[in-house]
């Protein structure tokens, strides 16, 4: 005979990259999950999605039609509706507004927290510090601003993306009309028209994410990751993450600062993923997610902090008390484990002639590795977060362990381009 009960609904909208977690996160606890995909489904979260669909207990395909969609749900108690991606927040925001849930964020604010040219409007609005920009449709307009502005480099990307898809990084009038017509030629990574393109300062700086959890407008930073990225063929590529926290340099300016911006954003309540330069001016964003960190694995801040971003998120929807608690308690990690994400990068376009995994694994540290390709793949040469050809993840017990390790894993990267990868003319 089937199962009848009246329990509490968590609904999930594209529980892909870090937001796979979500489902079996709340399943653990008893929680029925319905899984949203929403219309546009982009390639490189297919496999994810299916996971979605296998995992889910129920599984809805949005058609577009908001109207349907509420139909759908109308039979379900719904306690939470979450984004599980950066596509899926405008959604969710939608949802969770006509609703009228409990665990949302302001709705008047929900295109900035999408859009990254009104996000750094709302910051300027709020007297938070935010980028110098302008919102471009023609080259003519490209040509003014640069001219007006009249400092290199600029950075030029869609306005709403994810993974520095799009992102380029110009150093004249050449390379800035280039990566204008290159936006404008093609859709963003969930498959909306470039119409126009946002041209920014370029900020100097060392680069932060910060991730934490809102709840009834107080917030928990769950961790800091200081992000090394470098310049390959004109795009910035992630090289390598590492892990900060509590008594690191720069915690708690920074953790300050993005309690400003999310304020400012009308983030109250859920996760969020923030990417912020500390500058010679002091932190400013570049820009944040209403979501949990893409491709983040738990595992990691589990084992050298004791929490992750799923578990708060998990605890603020379902014991808020609980949340706010602990949220105003001293946390103190002077001697946490030490992790870092070592991107791939790959120099050229190749044929792959075998698998690095067991090269990598091998290394002292390393607790993870995900390669993206099978022998007989064509890797493309790396020019974004996404064709990363893959990353390895290594924890050690302190900074000098951790980086020899890292050092391990470069030098195990390089052979196994010089000896597995047959490169490939680009048009072939």
């Amino acid at each position: 005979m089937p199962i009848l009960n009246n329990k509490e609904v968590i609904v999930i909208i594209d529980a892909w990259s870090g937001g796979k977690y979500l489902i079996p996160a709340f399943q653990a606890l008893g929680y029925f999950c319905l899984h949203i995909q929403s219309p546009f489904l982009p390639a490189i979260f297919v496999k994810d999605n299916q996971l979605a669909i296998d995992r889910s207990d129920k599984h809805i395909v949005h058609d577009g039609n908001f109207e349907t969609l509420l139909k759908a749900l109308k039979p379900y108690a719904i306690k939470a509706i979450l984004a599980g991606s950066e596509g899926a927040v405008s959604l969710a925001d939608q949802l969770n507004d006509v609703l009228a849930l409990k665990f949302t964020n302001q709705a008047t604010l929900s295109a900035a927290r999408r859009n990254k040219f009104l996000m750094q409007e709302q910051l300027a609005r709020s007297d938070v510090a935010s980028i110098e920009q302008q919102l471009i449709t023609h080259l003519d307009e490209l040509r003014r601003w640069l001219a007006s502005y009249n400092r290199w480099p600029v950075v030029l990307k869609p306005v709403q993306s994810a993974g520095t898809d799009g992102v380029f990084i110009c150093h004249s009038l050449k390379q800035a009309e280039q990566a204008f017509d290159a936006i404008l030629s093609k859709n963003d990574l969930f498959g909306n028209c470039n119409l126009e393109v946002l041209c920014q300062e370029f900020l100097e700086g060392e680069e932060f994410v910060v991730n934490g959890i809102a709840c009834q407008g107080r917030y928990f930073f769950t961790e800091l990751w200081q992000s090394k990225k470098k310049q390959h063929n004109s795009f910035p590529v992630y090289e390598t993450q590492y892990l900060y926290y509590q008594n690191d340099a720069f915690f708690d300016v920074l953790s300050a600062y993005t309690e400003q911006v999310c304020h400012a954003l009308g983030i109250e309540n859920g996760a969020f993923h923030a990417e912020v330069m500390m500058t010679s001016r002091g932190p400013v964003l570049i820009e944040i997610g209403a979501r949990v960190a893409g491709g983040a694995d738990p595992y990691i801040i589990e084992e050298c902090l004791g929490h992750s971003q799923i578990g708060k998120l998990v605890q603020a929807i379902l014991h808020p008390e609980m949340f706010l608690q602990e949220s105003r308690r001293e946390r103190d990690f002077p001697n946490h484990r030490r992790a870092a994400y070592v991107y791939m990068i790959s120099p050229t376009k190749g044929w792959v002639q075998s698998s690095p995994e067991k090269r990598f694994i091998a290394i002292d540290g390393v607790i993870s590795v995900n390669y993206h390709h099978v022998p007989g793949d064509i890797q493309e040469e790396t020019c974004d977060l996404l064709s990363s050809p893959g990353v390895i993840i290594v924890i050690r017990d302190n900074p000098v362990l951790l980086n020899q390790a890292i050092t391990k894993i470069r030098s195990t990267e390089s052979d196994f381009y010089h000896t597995s990868l047959i490169a490939v003319e680009y048009g072939k």
